[in-house]
């Protein structure tokens, strides 16, 4: 099944409606553990929210492809950033 279009505006509730109808949640991986423990050791912080972390889950199920979770992240921080 092909996501919908994404919308120019309100991302974060687009990603929202699109794990809720797959019935996505976010849950952390050990590799996802890893990674906080690098980027700490790193002395780097790199906080995600729960929007960040559905479109992880909705590629981590197939729901959407490697290309549309860049694209979706991207203008998500874009309009993140504008708010």
């Amino acid at each position: 099944m092909k996501p919908a279009p994404i919308p120019a505006v309100e991302l974060s509730s687009y990603i929202a409606e699109l794990a809720r109808r797959h019935g996505i949640t976010y849950g952390k991986t050990a590799n996802d553990a890893l990674a906080d423990i690098i980027t700490r050791l790193a002395d780097d912080d790199v906080v995600t929210d729960v929007t960040e972390d559905r479109i992880v889950a909705l590629k981590r199920a197939n729901i959407i492809d490697g290309s549309t979770m860049v694209s979706l992240l991207g203008r998500y921080l874009d309009e993140k950033r504008r708010v």
